[in-house]
This record gives structure tokens, C-alpha cells and sequence, in this order.
């Protein structure tokens, strides 16, 4: 068994009160033999700590020095190393081999270590270790989404550190498949126990061989963001405002940790060509701002499709958005909308002018020990858009091309869905199971029956109604680990669903015209990371296409790029998705597909 001593020191005008051993009292002390030692000393009004292997003590010049499995403790601060200097008067440490800090919730390891026990800061070499940019929500459930870093050097305190020559990934293996290093890194500690990490201009390095130029600041946090450039396609609206191709950069203007900035000037080039308008019609403007203080988020958007003053309440569209997540983990938000589009199936998208409106989202709840899932959402809304006051016309084309009325109305929607999953057939377990390749997580592979009903009803202050319940039935097969290099991941899924309706809509944007329905999509691995896929819905009733999206990508474990094209929405883009970072795939937040059934 390791023996262990307490030497108390007594250095009076450092307010330490000492007692040491006999062996002690002369001008060096040091471990009679190489047993575990530890030191406890009183440093104004709090204890200090040494525990070593070794240990020998300079009474003249106050100096410790310990060796084998080093640790010092002082306040909030744990130290461990190999070697330790600790020279009390100059309330200072030296630490060397094997070095690791934890101050709080700051974890950093490295070669050298000089530190200010004091002031609890210090200067790292040769550093590296990890911080967690997840959050932590209202429900109490903290996502990790962890960040390795490499540095030169790094200077740190009990909030804080900055780096010198860093390097950073998101990949937990060696070597890492994506980089991004810089000259400059500093990395804050929020209050919800996450961290912000703003990295200066640097490169992007993929599989250590390809180089990209970052001519960007980026900012890492537990706020959801754009990449620093996005690539889209969107023909939806009239002739005169479509817009084509589109190259959007995204620069980040703010820097506290709960409000995001975003400018987003945009260039049409389809539109330099193809308009009188010329240069005008050419750009446009997207800005967003979004403020998180948990347990509530607000976000205002605003987009100018083109800087033709004389048309610009048509070529607005703006959003402001008041999220409350409830102690349950449900939602209500509060939303103002102007020129809002939704895609609503046969009748493509529909413009709504104003919209004013408050909704509850539930949680999805577990039914006991039932299997069963299940969701629901109450709104109240008050809508400009075009409809019919009179009769309404049940054929959807005659009613596209005859309506030109807006009406202005309230809507109370109440909606519901109960669903459950039942899997038919998954492959035994391996005892070793080969590390992801192509996926951030493990694949989960099988084939499940997925089963579902829901209702929505919705109400109109002109005393219309719509009714819609539905059941739906459906097969997903999920086959490949997507970790060979050709054919091993396919995903397979047909739903048909069918229901009652009865009443319809006095608006547009909002009738349901499809009530029995056939959706069928998959995704395929060809070579490598590289998977095509396709998913489209059809409405039995018509024999119509009601949408279909076609879809490539090249993923990777840390990161990866897909290209979306949808015909029938006259839409696409091109995403970057960073996994475990914070860059969204460039969607767009005005476009929900007007469902009536519970958002997801």
C-alpha cells in the first residue's frame, strides 16, 4: 500500500500556515523512497493540494518539485503531469509531460504548462483536447457535438482559451477526413455549458491532400448557421420576378453568442442576362437575425428578390417568428408573415399576403406500453390570401386558373397523428462491428412497417370547414453498413395512405385535393460515397405527380454534398452539410408545404 504525507508549510506573508515533519525542517526535504507523497498547504483562503510519487521541497526558495503521477489542486483548478515545479512565492507552476488542466468545465492537455495558480490562468504548448459546442435545451437533454483542436500554443483561463496555429475537426478517428485551420482560434464557455469557437481566415483541408482558401471568419456555437456560401435554384415565381440560379454569400456580422446577424447579398445571373431591368434585377438582398435565450428563440427574416424599388412590396418577403419551448418539451410560437409561400400539391405554390398567427406543437408522446406515438398541434390564424367567398370549385385546375380573390379570414386548425413502427427483420449483431465509413453514425439497418393515422380540422370564420382523416400503411428497408466501396446501402420506402374529406378550404393555399395517395422514394450507393436517389408522390385519385424530388450526394463521415433538384417545385440547391458543426443545408425558411397535419 502507498504511503502518503502531510506537510503543512508556514509561510506567513503568503498567509500559509505550515507544519511540517522533523525530516522537513532542514533546507531541502525530499521522499525517502519512491512511494506515492502528498502536500496540503493553505494559500489565503483556499487549499492547495500535491500529490506525487516524489517529492522534494526547497524550504530557502519555497520550491516543490514532484515527479509520477503529478496532481495539484487549487480551487477549481485540477492539474496533471509527470514533472511539477511549484514555486509557492512567485504562485507559480511549471509543469511538464503528460500535461492536463481542468478548470471547470475547460479540459486541455499538452507538453508544457506554465501556470498562475493565482490568477488561474496559464500558457499551454503542444496543445490539444476537445470542446462541446451542443446545447443545452429546456427538456434537459445535452446533444454533444464535440470538436477536437490541435495548437502550438494556447493561453487559457477559467472562461476562455485562445489558440495559436490551430487546427480543428469533428472527426473522432486518425487521420481526419475534414480540417479547418487557422492562425487564430479562441474558444469562450457559455452559460448553458457549451462553447463558442470563432476561428479567423485560414483553409479548409480535406483528407489532408485538398486545400481550400477560408476567406471567411467562422463561428461555432450552439446556434444552427449558414455555410459562408450557398448555391440554389428557384423559378417558382412569375415571370417577371423568377429568379434561376442563385449564389448567395452568408457573412456572419455579430459576435455575442445568443444573437446571429446575418447579410446575405445574393447574385442572379440568369437574371444580368435576361432582364430590362439589367443589373437591378440582377442582385438581391437576404437578411436574418435570430436571438437565443433559452427556453425562447426569435428570428426575423427578410428577403429582396431584386432592387427595383417601384415593385417592392412584390419582390419582399419578410417572417418575424417568437418560439417558447414548454417545460414538457412542446412548443408555441407566434408568427407574423408577409408574402409567405407554401407548396400545397396539385395546386403548387400559393402566395399568402399576411399572416398573423399563434400554434401549439405537443411533444411526441409514448402511449404507455403501447408502441404508440403520438402528436398534436392547435393554431389560431388570420390569413390574406387568395380564395373563394362563393362556391368553390372542386376541380383544382379550373380553381387555379379562375381564382383571383383575396379574402381575408380567421382559421382555428386543430390537428392530430398516432403513429407506430414495427420492425419485421434486423441483422444479427457482430461482435465487431467495422467503424463508420461514409456515415457520421452507424448505420441502422432493417426492414420496419410503419403504420399511421391522423386527422386535421380545420375552421373558418365565414363558418366553412374542411375535415380530413387518414390512415396510411408502409414499408422501409434499410440495407448496408455504406461502408464497402460499391452497393452496400440501399434505403427503400413506399407509403400509400387514404382517408376522409369533407368540406374544403375558401383558400387556396391550404385545400387539401389529394386524399388517397402513393409516395415512393429510395437511395442508392453507386461507388464510394456516392448515392442517388429519388422520392415522388402520387395521387391515385388523378393519376397526377404531386411532387417528386431527385437527389445526388457524396457523403462523408464529417462532412458531405448534395444536390437537390425538384421539377415540379422549379426548385434546387446545392448543400454542404459539416456534421456535428452548425451549417444547415441552405433551405429556405418561408417555403412550408402548407400540410395541415402537425409540423414536424
Amino acid at each position: 500500500m502507498k504511503g502518503f504525507w502531510w506537510l503543512w508549510l508556514c509561510l506567513g506573508v503568503f498567509g500559509l500556515a505550515t507544519a511540517a515533519p522533523a525530516s522537513a525542517q532542514k533546507g531541502q526535504v525530499a521522499a525517502a523512497q519512491p512511494v506515492e507523497t502528498s502536500t496540503l498547504a493553505a494559500l489565503a483562503d483556499r487549499t492547495l493540494r500535491l500529490r506525487a510519487n516524489r517529492q522534494t521541497f526547497d524550504q530557502r526558495a519555497q520550491v516543490f518539485l514532484a515527479e509520477g503521477n503529478v496532481e495539484m489542486r487549487l480551487g477549481r483548478s485540477v492539474l496533471r503531469a509527470d514533472r511539477l515545479r511549484l514555486e509557492l512565492q512567485q504562485r507559480r507552476a511549471v509543469a511538464e509531460g503528460n500535461v492536463s488542466v481542468e478548470l471547470e468545465q475547460q479540459r486541455l492537455q499538452g507538453s508544457r504548462l506554465e501556470y498562475d495558480f493565482e490568477q488561474e490562468r496559464g500558457v499551454l504548448e503542444e496543445a490539444f483536447g476537445q470542446v462541446d459546442l451542443g446545447q443545452l435545451p429546456a427538456a434537459g437533454l445535452s446533444p454533444q457535438r464535440l470538436v477536437r483542436f490541435r495548437a502550438a500554443r494556447i493561453r487559457f483561463d477559467a472562461n476562455s482559451w485562445e489558440g495559436e496555429r490551430v487546427q480543428l475537426t469533428n472527426d473522432p478517428l486518425e487521420p481526419p477526413e475534414l480540417e479547418i485551420r487557422s492562425p487564430r482560434v479562441t474558444s469562450t464557455l457559455q452559460a448553458d455549458g457549451s462553447s463558442l469557437l470563432l476561428a479567423e481566415v485560414g483553409q479548409v483541408v480535406f483528407d489532408q491532400v485538398f486545400f481550400l482558401p477560408l476567406p471567411l471568419r467562422l463561428r461555432f456555437d450552439s446556434l444552427k448557421r449558414q455555410p459562408p456560401l450557398s448555391l440554389f435554384y428557384d423559378d417558382f415565381d412569375r415571370k417577371e420576378l423568377r429568379r434561376g440560379l442563385i449564389l448567395q454569400a452568408n457573412i456572419e456580422l455579430l459576435q455575442d453568442p445568443h444573437l446571429s446577424l446575418v447579410f446575405s447579398p445574393q447574385l442572379y445571373p440568369q437574371r444580368l442576362w435576361g432582364s430590362l431591368q439589367g443589373i437591378r434585377d440582377g442582385v438581391g438582398l437576404r437578411a436574418e437575425l435570430r436571438w437565443q435565450q433559452p427556453p425562447a428563440q426569435t428570428s426575423l427574416f427578410a428577403e429582396l428578390r431584386g432592387v427595383v424599388f417601384e415593385e417592392f412590396a412584390q419582390r419582399l418577403r419578410a417572417q418575424l417568428e417568437h418560439r417558447v419551448t414548454t417545460g414538457n418539451g412542446g412548443q408555441v410560437t407566434y408568427t407574423y408573415a408577409y408574402r409567405e409561400r407554401f407548396f400545397s400539391g396539385r395546386l403548387g405554390f400559393q402566395i399568402v399576403e399576411n399572416r398573423f398567427g399563434a400554434s401549439y406543437s405537443s411533444p411526441t408522446l409514448r402511449l404507455g406500453n403501447t408502441g404508440l406515438d403520438f402528436r398534436y398541434r392547435l393554431a389560431a390564424d388570420y390569413l390574406d390570401a387568395l380564395g373563394q367567398l362563393g362556391t368553390i370549385d372542386p376541380d383544382p385546375q379550373r380553381a387555379l386558373a379562375n381564382t383571383k380573390e383575396r379574402i381575408q379570414l380567421a382559421r382555428l386548425q386543430l390537428g392530430a397523428t398516432l403513429t407506430r413502427s414495427f420492425p419485421l427483420w434486423r441483422p444479427p449483431k457482430s461482435a465487431a462491428e467495422p467503424p463508420p465509413r461514409f456515415s457520421a453514425l452507424p448505420v441502422e439497418q432493417g426492414i420496419w412497417l410503419n403504420t399511421g393515422l391522423s386527422s386535421s380540422q380545420s375552421f373558418y370564420s365565414n363558418g366553412r370547414t374542411q375535415s380530413y382523416t387518414a390512415g396510411s400503411i408502409g414499408l422501409e428497408a434499410v440495407i448496408g453498413a455504406f461502408v464497402a466501396d460499391a452497393f452496400d446501402y440501399t434505403n427503400l420506402r413506399v407509403t400509400y395512405s387514404n382517408g376522409f374529406l369533407a368540406g374544403a378550404s375558401p383558400f387556396l393555399f391550404d385545400r387539401i385535393t389529394t386524399r388517397e395517395q402513393l409516395v415512393l422514394g429510395f437511395l442508392q450507393q453507386l461507388y464510394g460515397p456516392l448515392r442517388v436517389g429519388a422520392e415522388t408522390a402520387l395521387d391515385l385519385q388523378s393519376g397526377q405527380q404531386v411532387d417528386i424530388t431527385y437527389r445526388l450526394s457524396y457523403d462523408r463521415r464529417t462532412y458531405g454534398l448534395s444536390l437537390q433538384y425538384n421539377p415540379l417545385r422549379q426548385s434546387g440547391a446545392l448543400e454542404l452539410r459539416v456534421e456535428g458543426l452548425n451549417w444547415d443545408p441552405s433551405g429556405d425558411p418561408l417555403e412550408p408545404r402548407g400540410a395541415l397535419l402537425p409540423e414536424s
